[in-house]
């Protein structure tokens, strides 16, 4: 994802599939069950009316999943290219920084930051930036490659350019709390292209996960 940065499942593999003129974006290809989990999350987490803001959008297919289940989400990102993207599909999205987003403190109940920490220098201003989001009792579901997917033929970390560092379990541990956050959970997982890579990343996961989820409170 870009920080220095799809309704039905019929058209689901439409909405996941990159047209031509998606510039720096086309490199990235989202998951939609990992897209689905997080909305299903965030119905659990947050009240009905939540507000969510998902970080480093890309193209917005997260945020369009989420409205057409009834979630008020909106985006931000600060790869110009998305916006033309944006305007074609009507995803509500603004290009700003996450460092500096424009929005007031306690805007949001959840913060949503999908494979956008490992990116940037400064992962703790990052994160805190985030809280300062959030409402108090509001949530981060953050996704971050483990230091194992540096292993992995196929996604490896270092075949984005842009990454700067995966992190470890305790490193995303630590990285919340001394943000200001509660950890409440981190998991592991492997995604895949088919259900085949899927089964298979399943059972991975359990000793050498590629990404780490992560969900954390804000208590005030």
């Amino acid at each position: 994802h870009s920080t220095t940065a799809e309704h039905s499942e019929d058209a689901s593999s439409a909405q996941h599939a990159p047209p031509a003129d998606d510039g720096p974006l086309s490199h990235i290809h989202e998951h939609p069950e990992i897209e689905a989990a997080d909305v299903d999350r965030i119905g659990r987490l947050a009240p009905a009316q939540a507000r969510v803001l998902d970080v480093g959008a890309g193209r917005g297919g997260f945020i369009l999943l989420a409205r057409a289940r009834g979630v008020a989400a909106c985006g931000l990102d600060l790869e110009p290219s998305a916006a033309p993207i944006w305007r074609r599909r009507g995803v509500p999205a603004v290009l700003a920084d996450a460092f500096r987003p424009p929005f007031k403190d306690g805007a949001f109940d959840v913060v949503r930051l999908k494979e956008i920490i490992e990116h940037v220098e400064e992962p703790r201003a990052l994160v805190t930036a985030a809280r300062d989001l959030l409402r108090p009792g509001g949530y981060i579901i953050a996704h971050v490659p483990s230091t194992y997917s540096q292993l992995y033929p196929v996604g490896n970390f270092w075949d984005d350019y842009t990454h700067v560092r995966p992190l470890s379990r305790l490193g995303l541990r630590r990285l919340f709390e001394d943000s200001g956050m509660t950890i409440v959970r981190i998991d592991g997982y492997t995604a895949g292209r088919n259900a085949i890579e899927r089964f298979v990343g399943s059972v991975i996961a359990f000793v050498l996960p590629h990404t780490y989820r992560v969900v954390a409170r804000r208590e005030r």
